[in-house]
C-alpha cells in the first residue's frame, strides 16, 4: 500500500457500497479497506492510518455509542453515515455524535462520493 495515498474505510456488512465506490476511489488516488463488523472497523482504525470512515448505519446499536468509541480513538476522523432509511429521531442521535456527514443511500453514490471528496480536501486540525 503506497504510503502518501488517502485511506477511506468502508464498514458495511456485505460489500455494497465499496464495489461501487471503487471507480470514484481509483480516480482520486484513494485506497479503500472493507470492514464487515465493528470489530474489524476497530482494529483497522488501530492497526493503520485511515483518513476517513463511511459506516454503513445498519452496523451501528441504535443508540450510537460505537461512533463515540471512535471519536476516542481517531477524534479529527471524518465519519460518514450510510443509511438506508432515515427517521428523524435516528438521525438526530447521529448527528449529536459530531459526524462529517449523513448520507441516504437513496440520494445515490455521487452525494457520497462528494462528502468523501469534502472529507479527503478538509485541513487537518
Amino acid at each position: 500500500m503506497d504510503a502518501s495515498r488517502k485511506t477511506v474505510l468502508i464498514a458495511e456488512p456485505q460489500s455494497v457500497m465499496a464495489p461501487e465506490l471503487r471507480p470514484f476511489m481509483d480516480d482520486n488516488g484513494l485506497e479503500g479497506v472493507h470492514a464487515g463488523t465493528l470489530k474489524e472497523t476497530l482494529l483497522t482504525i488501530q492497526n493503520q492510518r485511515v483518513d476517513a470512515l463511511v459506516l454503513d448505519a445498519s452496523l451501528l446499536e441504535e443508540d450510537c455509542t460505537f461512533i463515540s468509541i471512535i471519536k476516542g480513538m481517531a477524534e479529527d476522523l471524518p465519519i460518514i453515515i450510510c443509511a438506508e432509511t432515515n427517521t428523524p429521531e435516528f438521525e438526530s442521535k447521529v448527528r449529536q455524535q459530531r459526524i462529517f456527514f449523513y448520507h441516504i443511500k437513496s440520494f445515490g453514490i455521487q452525494d457520497l462520493e462528494m462528502a468523501i471528496a469534502n472529507a479527503m480536501n478538509r485541513p487537518p486540525h
